[in-house]
């Protein structure tokens, strides 16, 4: 896939991590695509209010030569989008009707997966699958929404024959990641990069010598530092929806990914555990 579809992607994903300066420019970037081709660097300083200079570092920051590469890429996308994805919807409003409020919800959604489709490093997905099948016991931590991915990403791990634990309580957490070991792998799922527990869980679990892995939709945010693989989701931020409902949807593909990658890699075993734990489960509601 082409470097400039992920580009903007990738500017949504730093602007947490940039300073107010810096924020702005991307921010700009993010609202107006389709202007920038059309902008020298002075006329995109004086839309932001900050200097060339800055200009130059944000490009920099972004992993371009100059603010004319920039252009191009930002030209490419534009110019290779259709028509209809000009288009973004707005958030759920109190005007909506129930067809709209549908509409909103799906495109959202499909979004959300077509933009973690992009941003998903295969090369980091298979290291990531790679220490899951290595790992004599895994270790999950999440809060919030992200619990709810974390218990799902234990149900199908589980599934396939790996160990695995779940956490959301900040102590259990701690003392978990304490015990871990350099045959153990320890996963922190966080939307936002920064929820303390999860990042001081997975740092925790780093000094204990297990292999660690995020799922976070942020590049350059806390958890990152302490990820020796780092997955990431897209996902647009939504006043009404909040972070949580949205991101969902992105990490649950993440761990679906995760989970059928495993399962191939030991598909005869694969197999046998799931028919068997399927047969014990039918055997609940007999």
């Amino acid at each position: 896939m082409a470097d400039q579809e992920v580009l903007l992607l990738s500017i949504r994903g730093l602007l947490p991590s940039l300073n107010p300066a810096l924020k702005k420019i991307g921010q700009y970037i993010l609202d107006n695509p389709s202007r920038i081709k059309l902008l020298r660097i002075r006329d995109l300083a004086g839309e932001c209010g900050v200097a060339e200079a800055t200009v130059t570092r944000f490009v920099k920051t972004i992993g371009l030569s100059n603010f004319q590469e920039l252009k191009i890429k930002i030209a490419e996308i534009t110019t290779d989008r259709e028509p209809a994805e000009e288009f973004v919807y707005d958030d759920v409003s109190k005007n909506d009707s129930l067809q709209s409020i549908v509409d909103k919800i799906v495109y959202t959604n499909l979004e959300t997966l077509k933009n973690t489709k992009k941003v998903i490093d295969i090369a980091e997905l298979q290291r990531a699958i790679d220490a899951l099948d290595r790992a004599e016991k895994i270790d999950i931590y999440g809060a919030g929404g992200s619990y709810i991915t974390a218990e799902n990403a234990a149900m199908r791990f589980y599934r396939i024959g790996k160990r695995c634990n779940i956490y959301n309580d900040p102590n259990q957490q701690a003392v978990s990641a304490s015990l871990l070991t350099p045959r153990d792998v320890a996963m922190g799922i966080c939307n936002s990069g920064r929820t303390v527990s999860t990042v001081n869980a997975l740092h925790k679990a780093k000094q204990s010598g297990a292999e660690t892995i995020c799922v976070t939709n942020f590049s350059r945010t806390p958890i990152t530092k302490y990820a020796d693989i780092v997955l990431f989701t897209s996902t647009q931020d939504s006043t009404f929806f909040q972070e949580s409902m949205v991101s969902r949807v992105a990490q649950i593909i993440v761990i679906d990914i995760l989970y059928a990658g495993l399962a191939v890699k030991n598909f005869s075993s694969a197999v046998k555990m799931i028919e068997k734990s399927a047969e014990s489960l039918r055997s609940v509601f007999l």
